[in-house]
């Protein structure tokens, strides 16, 4: 049962208060009261839920909006690159300082003794609490909403701006019919053709070519998100071919099979040892950060700073290859390749790719 929703200004980073969703709920069967600690995301002008939660419950005790023996739970709402609500039992230990947990959405329900709707009322749907959020925010810093220019991040932008490839050069190779071969080098002059079409957020990505999984690689990879870590792996082919065979029997070119054939390899190995894949991909993005050229590294505005080591690595493979010939009937196809294949593969064309790109 619920007893408590509010809005709740913390002590943040550097200097600047930030803002943070409270719930507490009574579970009366099991005599505990459960405090839901909501992240605003983008709404929260300070650090986040994630990396503050240890002031940030000490806080809640200290000014007396949760008991002492609360029992923690940390939550993302769907929002931006996390498609589900996300929750997490934190602990705090002696010798662990932090420990979470991560819970299923049902367990979350059982332990709330609270049933679907209440999660469903959604921060960013809810006026009241929106009203509440831009009061506070304001209150905060009136010039909050004014620009900030981040000098690092605006230089990386001009540049990577600077030295594009042009969406004609790349629209021009392909209607040549050029190799796997061409487009490969093309790309390899400006990832961020990748990273523009599947970044999320936009300016938060370090994309990479022929990145190694296990005892293969990838032709390219990108690493993105804020929070949870997503790893996106892309097969390219070329622009020489129908992406569907124009038979009778309407299948889809063996260059696609190829290029499953190869994907389904590396994704087995990620799903044995999704442990050591996270390892794997932590390890290199840190090294990049830290100055290292590693597989052509290429790194966005803000190169995933902000994603937890500790948590899960989502991931999602790309198969880009051939052109269409019928929009309508292809795209059909392409639906059901997604949806019924067993492996989580996206299949592009290279006129589908293209019409995801934004320059000019």
């Amino acid at each position: 049962m619920k007893a408590s929703d509010r809005i709740f200004r913390f002590t943040g980073w550097h200097y600047r208060d930030g803002l943070c969703r409270v719930r507490t709920f009574v579970n009366w069967e099991k005599q505990i009261v459960i405090a839901l600690i909501t992240d605003l995301g983008n709404l929260n002008p300070s650090g986040s839920v994630v990396y503050l939660i240890e002031v940030l419950v000490k806080e809640l005790i200290a000014k007396l909006v949760i008991p002492k023996e609360s029992i923690i739970l940390q939550h993302l709402e769907p929002y931006g690159s996390c498609t589900d609500h996300r929750f997490s039992l934190v602990t705090f230990d002696k010798k662990k300082a932090l420990v979470r947990n991560d819970m299923k959405h049902d367990e979350v329900l059982e332990l709330l003794s609270t049933n679907e709707g209440e999660l469903k009322n959604i921060t960013r749907k809810n006026e009241i609490l929106m009203t509440e959020i831009e009061t506070m925010r304001v209150q905060i810093d009136p010039l909050m909403e004014f620009s900030y220019v981040d000098s690092a991040k605006l230089v990386r932008q001009l540049t990577i701006e600077d030295n594009m490839v042009r969406k004609s050069e790349l629209q021009e190779l392909i209607n040549t019919g050029a190799s796997e071969r061409q487009i490969q080098s093309l790309i390899k002059k400006d990832l961020s053709l990748l990273a523009e079409a599947y970044a999320s957020p936009s300016y938060n990505y370090i994309c990479f070519s022929e990145f190694p999984v296990d005892k293969g690689f990838v032709d390219f990879a990108i690493f993105t998100g804020v929070s949870w870590m997503t790893v996106i792996l892309i097969e390219v082919k070329g622009a020489d071919f129908n992406i569907v065979n124009q038979s009778g029997y309407q299948k889809f070119n063996a260059n696609i099979d190829t290029a499953a054939s190869q994907i389904r390899e590396r994704i087995g190995f990620i799903h044995r040892y999704p442990l050591v894949f996270k390892e794997h991909v932590h390890q290199i993005r840190e090294r990049v950060i830290s100055g290292q050229n590693l597989f052509n590294a290429f790194p966005g505005p803000e190169p995933t700073t902000q994603v937890d080591p500790n948590k899960d690595v989502n991931f999602h493979c790309i198969i880009i290859g051939g052109r269409t010939v019928d929009d309508l009937k292809e795209s059909s196809m392409r639906h059901d390749f997604e949806r019924y294949s067993s492996l989580p593969i996206n299949l592009e064309s290279w006129d589908s790719y293209l019409r995801k790109l934004r320059r000019s």
